[in-house]
C-alpha cells in the first residue's frame, strides 16, 4: 500500500512538473512570436519611410521655381500618417494615410485643370504609392487584432463557396513550401535571396511557389523586388497559426 501511494504521489508532481513546463514554454512561444511580429512591423515602417522620403527627394520639377515648395508641399502631406506610423498608432496612421490621398487628389485636380500634365504625373506616382503603403499598414493593423471570429451567425457557414474556397484559399496554401514562403515573408526575410535559403528552392522552382502566392492574392512583389505579405495573404497566415495552436 505504501509503494502504491509513493507512486501515487510521484505522479502527481510529474503531472504538475509537465503543466509547469507546458505553461513556461507558452510563455516563451508567446513572447518569440510577439518579437517577430515587432520585427515584421519595423521592417514595413522603415520600408513606408524610405520609400516615402526617395519618392519626395527624387522629384525632379520643370518647374525650377516651385520644386522646393512641391517637395515641401508633398513632405507636409505625407508627414501626419508617417508620424502615427513611427509611433506605432497603426489604426491613426491609415486614417491620416486617406486624408492624405483626398488632399492629393484635390491638388490633382487642379493640376489637370491648369493641364500641368507634368504635375499631374507626379501626384499620379505619390498617389500609387499612397495606396501600396495603405496596403502596408492595412496589416500591421490586422496584426495588432489578428483574431477572426465567425460570431453565431451560421448564414457565413451556409453562404460558403466551397468550390471558390478551395480555388482561391486552400490550394493557394497545400503545399508546405508556400507556407513556409509566408512564414519567411512575415519574418522579413523579403528578398529572393533570403526565400531561397529559408526554402532551400532555386530559380524556377521557387519562381513557381511565389506565382502561385502572387496569383492568389496572398503575395506581391514592390518596385524594388521585395515580396511582400497582402492583407488577405496575412489573414491566412494567422487563422493557419491559430488553428495550429488550438488543433495540433
Amino acid at each position: 500500500m505504501r509503494l502504491d501511494e509513493e507512486v501515487k504521489e510521484l505522479r502527481l508532481e510529474m503531472n504538475k512538473f509537465r503543466a509547469e513546463i507546458r505553461q513556461r514554454l507558452e510563455v516563451i512561444e508567446n513572447e518569440v512570436n510577439k518579437q517577430v511580429a515587432l520585427n515584421y512591423n519595423r521592417t514595413i515602417i522603415e520600408y513606408v519611410k524610405k520609400t516615402s522620403q526617395d519618392l519626395v527627394e527624387n522629384l525632379n520639377c520643370n518647374r525650377p521655381n516651385e520644386e522646393a515648395f512641391c517637395k515641401s508641399q508633398m513632405n507636409q502631406i505625407q508627414a501626419p500618417y508617417l508620424q502615427h506610423l513611427e509611433a506605432g498608432n497603426f489604426p491613426q496612421a491609415y486614417t491620416a494615410l486617406e486624408n492624405a490621398q483626398q488632399q492629393l487628389s484635390q491638388i490633382g485636380n487642379q493640376f489637370q485643370k491648369e493641364e500641368r500634365i507634368r504635375c499631374v504625373g507626379c501626384i499620379e506616382s505619390q498617389t500609387q504609392l499612397l495606396e501600396s503603403n495603405k496596403r502596408l499598414i492595412s496589416q500591421l493593423r490586422l496584426i495588432e487584432s489578428p483574431a477572426v471570429a465567425l460570431g453565431s451567425n451560421n448564414q457565413t457557414i451556409d453562404q460558403l463557396n466551397p468550390e471558390l474556397t478551395n480555388d482561391s484559399i486552400v490550394n493557394p496554401i497545400s503545399n508546405k513550401t508556400r507556407i513556409q514562403i509566408l512564414q519567411s515573408i512575415y519574418r522579413g526575410e523579403n528578398r529572393f535571396t533570403d526565400l531561397s535559403t529559408s526554402t532551400g528552392l532555386e530559380g524556377g522552382q521557387l519562381l513557381y511557389h511565389l506565382k502561385k502566392l502572387i496569383e492568389a492574392e496572398y503575395v506581391y512583389q514592390t518596385e524594388n523586388k521585395d515580396y511582400v505579405l497582402t492583407t488577405k495573404g496575412l489573414k491566412v497566415l494567422v487563422m493557419l497559426a491559430q488553428l495550429s495552436q488550438e488543433l495540433g
